[in-house]
C-alpha cells in the first residue's frame, strides 16, 4: 500500500523522468511492480523521454512484457519500430532485447513487420540481439512455410519474409565481429539447416546461401561450410602421419639449383 501511494504521488507530480527512474530501480528487485497501470504509464510517456530515461523506461518493461496481451500494439504506437532505425545504438540495443523477449507472442504479420526494419549495422550489442532475433525468425518462417505448403501454396508475404531474414543472416557471416560471425556460422552449420551430406550441402549452398547482398563474401563462407563438412568424417580425428616427424626416416634427395636445369624432370619432387 505504501509503495502504491508513492507511485501515485510520483505520477501526480508531472515529473515523468523521476517516475521512470523510480520504477526502473524498483523493478530490479521487485519485477511484479510492473502491473497494467504502471505499464500503461511507461508506454504513454515513452515518446516524450530521451537518452538514459528512455533506456530505463524500456529496461523496466522487459521482465514482464510477455504478461500483457496487446504489448506489441502498444509498443508500436509508442514508436518502438522507429527506435530500430534510430542512430542512438544504446537505445536500439535495449529495444531489440525487448522485442526478442516478445517474439513468441507475436503473429505472422507482426514478425514480418519487424523483419523488414532490422539492420545488421551497429555496435556489438545491437548486432548480437539482431542476430538472435533473425535466428528465431528463420526457424519460425521455415517451419511456417513447411506447414503452409502442406495445405496450400506458399503466400507472397511468407516468401518475402523468408528472403528478408535469410539475407540478414547471410550478411552477418561477414560481420567484423568474430563472435557474431562464429555464432552465425554455427547457426547455419546445424544439421536442421544445412545437411551433413556433402551432395545436399553443396546444393543448399547454391540454393539457400547465395545472395546479391553478400556476393563478395559468398566464396569465403561457402568454402568454409564445405570444409566444415569434413569434420563429420570418421577419419577427421585421425593423425595425418602414423608417426611423429622426429621419428621418421628421411632420404636425401639431390636438388640442382641452377636455373638452367629448372625444366629437367628430376627437378620435379
Amino acid at each position: 500500500e505504501q509503495l502504491s501511494f508513492i507511485l501515485k504521488w510520483h505520477s501526480g507530480q508531472g515529473t515523468q523522468d523521476t517516475y521512470v527512474t523510480c520504477i526502473y530501480s524498483l523493478q530490479k528487485h521487485y519485477p511484479e511492480i510492473i502491473d497494467k497501470t504502471v505499464m500503461n504509464k511507461l508506454l504513454f510517456g515513452m515518446k516524450k523521454l530521451y537518452g538514459d530515461f528512455k533506456i530505463e523506461c524500456l529496461e523496466a518493461m522487459i521482465p514482464n512484457i510477455t504478461e500483457f496481451d496487446s504489448a506489441y500494439l502498444e509498443l508500436k504506437a509508442a514508436g518502438i519500430l522507429d527506435i530500430l532505425i534510430h542512430k542512438d545504438f544504446s537505445i536500439r540495443g535495449v529495444a531489440l532485447r525487448l522485442l526478442h523477449k516478445l517474439l513468441p507472442k507475436l503473429i505472422h504479420d507482426q514478425l514480418f513487420e519487424i523483419a523488414q526494419i532490422l539492420s545488421v549495422e551497429g555496435p556489438n550489442e545491437c548486432q548480437y540481439w539482431t542476430l538472435e532475433i533473425c535466428k528465431w525468425m528463420y526457424d519460425y518462417i521455415t517451419q511456417y512455410i513447411t506447414n503452409e505448403t502442406k495445405t496450400s501454396a506458399t503466400s507472397n508475404i511468407s516468401e518475402k519474409f523468408y528472403h528478408c531474414v535469410r539475407e540478414l543472416l547471410l550478411e552477418f557471416l561477414s560481420s567484423k565481429n568474430e563472435y557474431i560471425r562464429v555464432n552465425c556460422r554455427n547457426f547455419w552449420c546445424d544439421s536442421k539447416r544445412l545437411s551433413t551430406s556433402s551432395h545436399h550441402r553443396l546444393i543448399a549452398l547454391v540454393d539457400q546461401l547465395y545472395s546479391i547482398k553478400s556476393e563478395q563474401e559468398y566464396l569465403n563462407y561457402s568454402t568454409n561450410f564445405l570444409l566444415e563438412r569434413t569434420s563429420h568424417n570418421p577419419d577427421y580425428n585421425h593423425f595425418i602421419f602414423e608417426n611423429p616427424l622426429d621419428k621418421c626416416i628421411f632420404q636425401e634427395f639431390p636438388l640442382t639449383c641452377n636455373w638452367r636445369q629448372r625444366h629437367h624432370t628430376y627437378m620435379t619432387p
